[in-house]
């Protein structure tokens, strides 16, 4: 029984040199923990230096463009009104030329790839476009509901319109219903509008649809584009 006693208390003793040993492995583990905390709390980053094909630099330039959209917004401030907003001079010419879009023929998907469209925009700007027979100025797309001035500022650097497409009527043979339907018309301008044609005949140019007392003249500089005189 002593013998076991003094066996475990041996296996718990340290000779000096020992102990020794032990000392100095503590504080070289102790400095090496002390030396990695300092090297990256106050020693920068290396810089690593890559190259990028070129067959591979479009797509390498518009992969950093599109991550710098989703890193970009302040989450830990209030939300800005038009903090979906982007500054223009932040896109390159690689990305821009990437996401040019024809604002008269694009269809919902073209219009998702730009920055700050969502499914909900995209779609209502197709809807809003076949209403109107196109767009003759990225400026209406403000007309669009739930398009902000902020998102067009975020998207006019990638849009052009092809004025040639927008879809005109006849205004001598128009019906009443697709007159009613045209979002720059009220109904009541649009019932003056086919009153006077049944009463007066067919307009002989455009400038005549003033001679109706319904039509103001903001109404008449907005619709004018989109009429025409067979």
């Amino acid at each position: 029984m002593e013998n076991s006693r003094l066996n475990w208390r041996e296996a718990f003793t340290f000779t000096r040199s020992e102990l020794r040993g032990f000392r100095l492995l503590t504080g070289l583990l102790t400095l090496i923990i002390v030396g990695r905390v300092a090297y990256f709390r106050w020693v920068p980053p290396p810089v690593i230096a890559f190259s990028i094909p070129a067959e591979s630099i479009d797509t390498a330039s518009i992969f950093i463009e599109q991550k710098s959209f989703s890193t970009n917004r302040n989450y830990g401030s209030k939300p800005s009104p038009w903090s979906d907003t982007i500054e223009p001079g932040n896109y390159n010419s690689v990305f821009k030329r990437s996401r040019m879009v024809e604002l008269n023929t694009a269809d919902t998907l073209d219009l998702r790839a730009l920055p700050a469209i969502g499914p909900y925009l995209a779609r209502k700007i197709v809807e809003y476009r076949e209403k109107l027979g196109g767009f003759y100025s990225v400026d209406q797309l403000l007309e669009v509901y739930r398009l902000s001035p902020g998102k067009l500022d975020t998207i006019r650097p990638f849009l052009v319109v092809d004025t040639v497409i927008v879809r005109r009527f006849d205004i001598n043979s128009v019906t009443l219903e697709e007159l009613m339907t045209h979002p720059y018309l009220s109904r009541s301008q649009a019932r003056g509008l086919w009153s006077y044609r049944e009463k007066h005949g067919p307009f002989s140019r455009i400038d005549d649809l003033k001679k109706c007392l319904l039509m103001d003249e903001k109404t008449f500089e907005k619709v004018r584009d989109y009429v025409e005189v067979r």
